[in-house]
């Protein structure tokens, strides 16, 4: 199975599972050259991952890989990993992005815009079509499709008032 695809039939089957045990989850990557399955999970509302949370998660994510078969999918021995998104949290979903409104973001691009891939802004808007970066005093539209990877930069001052 490719990366890709294990990463998407693990989230595919995960995500009702998690979201009826209170948890959201945000992103699970495949890192194959690390045998590595990774999880970043949420809390609804201010509450924050506990590693009480973590190890919850991650028992009951290994009981449904077995149950479901699809630890046999994954090739090799795997680790499986689960975190809290952290002050860099990625952003993969229009709500997520919708959360974070007037907060500085890293965006990896699908392609160079104006010769950049990488930016770093203000995220202005987002709704469920895309976003508007703010970038050096300029606004850039971007469709979902456009970015390949985001993460919100820490916010040190934000993080403290928690």
């Amino acid at each position: 199975m490719a990366t890709k695809n294990i990463a998407q039939s693990v989230t595919d089957a995960l995500v009702g599972v998690l979201s009826a045990e209170g948890y959201d989850l945000l992103l699970v990557e495949y890192v194959p050259s690390m045998q590595v399955l990774r999880l970043y999970i949420d809390r609804d509302g201010d509450v924050g991952v506990t590693l009480d949370d973590c190890s919850t998660v991650s028992r009951l994510v290994g009981d449904i890989l077995d149950a479901e078969g699809m630890s046999d999918a994954i090739p090799g021995r795997y680790r499986l990993e689960v975190s809290s998104p952290g002050l860099d949290r990625p952003l993969t979903r229009p709500k997520d992005f919708q959360r974070f409104v007037g907060r500085q973001v890293k965006l990896s691009l699908a392609e160079a815009i104006a010769g950049q891939k990488r930016l770093t802004g203000s995220l202005v808007t987002a709704d469920d079509r895309g976003v508007c970066v703010g970038v050096d005093g300029k606004e850039l539209p971007l469709a979902y499709d456009q970015i390949r990877k985001a993460r919100l930069v820490p916010d040190f001052e934000h993080a403290a008032r928690r």
